[in-house]
């Protein structure tokens, strides 16, 4: 596969599952700003998302408008479904019709002034309207584009992007103090995992019971390791290399945090610290991400630079010598 079809797939996939989660942080957060100091529980989301210094220089005041809508945050949701559509429309070929109709038309709908008359009277029902739209295109990926090294490339963005989103939910935990009944159940809304924590866990809401479910969790989608080992899979499919080793780096490394998951639980991640640890899942995330890019972008793309005539060259003298 052609290295920027695997960066618009792998990035189409990524701006989707962005905005989607994005939707379920502001959600809750709106609702948890009618009880708790506003500019508390902005400042915390913007704080875990990276979007502090972007917001600060803004014209943009409110910050449920900055994360959805700005032009000048690069990570809007607005600007995710954009971004999400531009990769599509490099990739048509590569992507079903209906994933196409139905990106078009969640583009058109945020890009909208309804979008934001929406937002003014009713915004559960925006950020309801933007999740469905994000499930639904993730259905239809699963459902109409074959599942072969392409759809590997989208599976791959979207675990990476969930595994990362989760753990920033539980940084804003941590960035709010010690967190109540209340800030723990929105933490798990945020994730769409309170009903099933509930089936998992029938002794009541705890801070340890969260973090241990939202980490730990081997059935639970949203969980860091679900994510992580759905990302180990889709990237030794795409190597063909057997599940337990390793054939680059990304893979070792995945494997790596993957086990660190399997062998850790609540109690290892007090004695190294909760910032600390989730500092270092973060880090960890972003070198995956890195190693997947130098793999199947970078290094094709540099090799295509040089030239048809000068690889069959340089193939060429390597043959003889």
């Amino acid at each position: 596969m052609l290295s920027r079809v695997a960066n618009s797939l792998y990035w189409l996939s990524r701006y989707l599952e962005r905005a989607e989660n994005l939707a379920r942080l502001v959600e809750v957060n709106r609702y948890n700003s009618l009880d708790i100091r506003q500019g508390d529980v902005w400042r915390a989301l913007l704080y875990t998302t990276y979007m502090e210094n972007a917001y600060a220089t803004s014209k943009e005041k409110d910050a449920g408008a900055f994360v959805t809508f700005s032009e000048e945050n690069p990570d809007s949701i607005r600007q995710c479904v954009a971004q999400s559509r531009e990769n599509a429309r490099m990739v048509r070929d590569q992507i079903s019709e209906e994933i196409w109709r139905e990106l078009n038309r969640f583009h058109l709908f945020i890009s909208s002034e309804k979008a934001e008359e929406l937002w003014e009277s009713q915004p559960d029902k925006l950020y309801r309207q933007i999740i469905e739209f994000c499930m639904l295109l993730s259905g239809l990926i699963n459902a109409t584009v074959l599942h072969d090294d392409g759809w590997h490339f989208m599976q791959i963005g979207k675990c990476l992007e969930r595994a990362d989103k989760t753990t920033r939910v539980l940084d804003m935990l941590a960035y709010q103090g010690e967190p109540d009944r209340a800030k723990l159940a929105s933490a798990l809304k945020s994730c769409s995992a309170f009903n099933a924590f509930q089936v998992e866990f029938n002794n009541g809401i705890t801070l340890k019971n969260t973090v241990s479910f939202l980490l730990f969790s081997k059935s639970f989608p949203r969980s860091v390791r679900f994510c992580l080992q759905q990302l180990d899979q889709h990237l030794h499919s795409v190597s063909g290399t057997t599940t337990g080793s390793f054939s680059n780096e990304a893979e070792r490394i995945t494997g790596s945090t993957l086990a660190q998951l399997n062998f850790s639980n609540i109690t290892n991640v007090i004695s190294e610290g909760y910032n600390e640890y989730l500092d270092s899942l973060q880090k960890q995330f972003n070198y995956i991400g890195q190693q997947f890019f130098e793999l199947y972008i970078l290094l094709p793309l540099e090799i295509e630079s040089i030239g048809y005539n000068n690889l069959y060259w340089q193939q060429q003298q390597q043959q003889q010598q």
